[in-house]
């Protein structure tokens, strides 16, 4: 793995065409194998998740890195070229100061990405459960994400369901599983034992959030959430803090109208109590 920040020049037009294979070499789905695939995502709640995770990282992360979401990605495996599209890819110290078609490793030093994510989805869970796995561990990418956003899977995979592939020393997978939300968007609890831990690779962790939503009428719909390093608290999107900024700022106006009503209160009473003792000695005068 390489730690190094590397800026890297706009590179020479690719002239050799290449072919997807992430649909293609996926076994049939088993859910609904006639119906079409309808639109560029499967799903709103896919489409929406992978959103977020480009949003959040992009966020907190894309000084000297470097997010890209839902692109090709051109790799050479013993003089093979093989194309894997990945949800989201991340990759630490790496900066491209300009916009991608696909990504050609040839082209960047051959470098992986440190973390690659895909959301299961009706037609590439098993490849993304399944040979995706093979690919990365040969490629050495150093971590490994899958994870269910709402039930689109055999039972094995049910969510709530987020698993890790921790690259070790050896080559091989260390795998690591949630299989319970760590937090829910309507409720304060939190399972600090739901957390999967990806330091010293990256500073921060991976966990789950139950959404309040639902999808189409009764499926539990869950979140992918980067946890900060040494405390139970998520990083935010863009529009998140925003939102929270907004809302600091309406509990700093709202305090200070409690103050300052109180300060009033204050005064009036001040005010009465002088008129009364003034009274009072007109009164005993006369």
């Amino acid at each position: 793995m390489q730690d190094q920040i590397k800026t890297v020049p706009i590179p020479q037009k690719a002239t050799k065409k290449f072919r997807s294979t992430r649909i293609e070499n996926a076994p049939p789905d088993l859910f609904d194998p006639n119906t079409p695939r309808l639109g560029r995502r499967e799903s709103e709640p896919h489409s929406a998740e992978v959103s977020y995770l480009y949003d959040v990282l992009n966020t907190n992360f894309k000084d000297d890195n470097r997010v890209i979401w839902d692109l090709h990605h051109y790799f050479i495996i013993e003089n093979q070229e093989i194309d894997l599209q990945f949800d989201i890819s991340f990759f630490k110290g790496l900066s491209i100061p300009y916009t991608l078609s696909s990504y050609k490793a040839q082209l960047y030093q051959n470098r992986v990405p440190t973390m690659v994510i895909n959301i299961l989805s009706k037609s590439t869970w098993r490849a993304d459960v399944g040979e995706h796995v093979d690919y990365c561990k040969l490629l050495k990418i150093p971590i490994y994400v899958v994870f269910s956003a709402y039930h689109v899977t055999s039972a094995i995979y049910k969510p709530p369901f987020l698993r890790a592939y921790i690259l070790q020393s050896s080559g091989d997978y260390k795998i690591l599983e949630v299989r319970e939300p760590t937090i829910n968007e309507d409720n304060p609890c939190q399972n600090p034992s739901a957390i999967i831990d990806l330091r010293p690779i990256l500073n921060f962790r991976l966990g789950i959030m139950k959404l309040k939503k639902k999808h189409e009428g009764n499926l539990d719909l869950f979140r992918i959430i980067i946890i900060k390093s040494t405390v139970l608290k998520r990083y935010l999107t863009e529009m998140e803090k925003e939102k929270s900024r907004a809302d600091q700022e309406k509990a700093r106006a709202d305090q200070e109208k409690v103050r300052a009503d109180q300060e009033k209160a204050r005064a009036d009473l001040f005010e009465k109590k002088y008129k009364e003792l003034k009274n009072q000695l007109k009164n005993s005068k006369s």
